[in-house]
């Protein structure tokens, strides 16, 4: 709002006490002079948009991974010791890796995580008939409904790299593992779920864990997908479909519109923006 200023009237500042005279939404022309547009605002390549969607790339396949081992436990077309003995293999390797990567990785440590894994093996064999049975009452519909909104859960609330208000690593890794727990009800043995749960314990906590630590894995998402792919072909045409559209729009058509429209950003700063103290030693 801009009023008439009077000949004698002090121009107005960015004081309150010291614009009497002015109403209290009144707009002075300087006022928008230090307005800034996307002064922090940074271009996003077409590759760089790549990598970035390569991330969620990288869990979906873990995920859709997960789901076909329960898929083959469930139908009885592998045995869960084969899961079990291959599994803790490439977790061995794992760890192997990331000792070699990690400048902490001593005596202590090493301990520690055999006692750990010890833990979890005995424990897990212990709570496994509990596991199994946790979720009989509740029909197999149900199950797979809570499953994919589980599932989705953990993939909106994975940490991708970003720091952001919607990532959750406490949230995405319970809604995996609960998810875990739900399938591992509907199969024939608690052996079976304890193989279940390893096998998720490995995909959505130790995975997750050695993507972070070791850079240079650049190999695991293309042999992710390629194996997803495959083997999707071999179970089911229409998921394998699914799949296929999911990594076109995920890795093609959304990297695509974020870098065109990028340069529709309009960021706005100026003096209403709050106070910022750069310098915590001068106060």
């Amino acid at each position: 709002m801009s009023v008439p200023i009077e000949p004698d009237q002090q121009p107005w500042c960015r004081k309150l006490y010291a614009n009497e005279g002015y109403p209290d939404n009144y707009t002075d022309e300087t006022f928008l002079r230090e307005l800034r547009k996307n002064i922090y605002f940074k271009p996003v390549s077409f590759k760089e948009a790549i990598k970035g969607a390569s991330l969620v790339i990288n869990e979906l396949c873990t995920v859709v991974l997960f789901v076909l081992h329960y898929t083959f436990l469930y139908n009885n077309w592998i045995d869960p010791s084969t899961v079990f003995t291959y599994s803790s293999s490439v977790t061995f390797i794992g760890y192997i890796i990331y000792s070699f990567k990690s400048i902490s990785i001593n005596k202590k440590t090493i301990g520690h995580d055999v006692r750990t894994l010890l833990m979890y093996i005995v424990f897990g064999h212990l709570f496994s008939p509990v596991l199994h049975t946790l979720t009989d009452t509740i029909s197999t519909d149900t199950i797979y409904t809570m499953t994919f909104f589980m599932m989705l859960i953990h993939l909106i609330f994975f940490n991708y790299g970003i720091d952001g208000s919607i990532v959750s690593n406490g949230l995405s890794i319970s809604a995996a593992i609960f998810a875990s727990i739900c399938l591992s009800s509907r199969l024939a043995s608690a052996f079976e779920a304890f193989v279940l749960m390893t096998f998720s314990t490995q995909c959505f906590i130790l995975f997750p864990f050695l993507k972070a630590k070791v850079d240079n894995l650049y190999f695991i998402t293309p042999s992710l997908v390629a194996f997803d792919i495959v083997v999707l072909w071999c179970v089911s045409k229409t998921m394998f479909a699914l799949f296929l559209c999911s990594l076109v729009l995920l890795n093609g058509l959304c990297p695509y519109l974020f870098v065109k429209y990028q340069r529709h950003k309009d960021n706005i700063h100026g003096p209403w923006d709050e106070a910022v103290v750069e310098d915590t030693k001068q106060i």
